[in-house]
């Protein structure tokens, strides 16, 4: 091979592995299970079809603890808010939970409050808690209802565990699809406080 054709061969090796790495990044980079931060585009999709909720108002709900005394997110206005749908029958969101008891009770005097919204029946959510702490509400109303408002935070699907933070002015600043992990969890809650 002359001189020239090494050059030649030697170039589009570099621009097959650039284009390779380019590729593999853009992969990494929409990962599910990756949080989003930024809102993209109005063009642009999360995991799903539907645009990012990040930058939305949080919707409004009502729903029922285990006790059966309603909850309205508006109780939690002002606070950092972490609404995490999660199952029971979800090794990773039974994962998740001691990191959340821990950073309810860590984060909660400046300002932030978890919320769980069990996309679960009733009794299993009992059973569960029977044996198993959750430091912070928990709110069940059926899994139809609870995956009706997942859709609605921003997980079109219907992955969980799915965890959505709101800043303190109501707006969807940070979704997670999967689980999250410490550092993670710290550095979202932090950037919000």
């Amino acid at each position: 091979m002359s001189r020239a054709g090494k050059i030649k061969r030697t170039v589009l090796i570099a621009l097959l592995g650039i284009a390779a790495g380019a590729l593999v990044y853009g992969i990494v980079l929409n990962w599910p299970g990756r949080g989003t931060a930024v809102a993209p585009s109005p063009e642009a999709s999360g995991p799903g079809d539907s645009p990012s909720p990040v930058n939305q108002p949080r919707p409004n709900f009502a729903m029922p603890d285990l006790a059966g005394t309603p909850h309205q997110v508006k109780e939690w206005d002002g606070k950092v808010l972490a609404v995490n749908f999660w199952a029971t029958w979800c090794g990773p969101c039974k994962e998740e939970i001691p990191l959340f008891n821990a950073m309810q009770k860590q984060y909660g005097p400046r300002g932030v409050q978890f919320v769980g919204v069990a996309m679960d029946a009733r009794g299993a959510v009992k059973d569960y808690l029977k044996t198993h702490a959750i430091d912070y509400p928990v709110l069940v109303n059926g899994e139809d209802a609870a995956s009706d408002l997942a859709v609605r935070y921003g997980d079109d699907q219907g992955v969980v565990p799915y965890t959505a933070f709101i800043n303190r002015q109501g707006r969807i600043a940070f979704v997670q699809f999967g689980a999250m992990s410490d550092d993670l969890a710290r550095q979202v809650i932090e950037s919000l406080l």
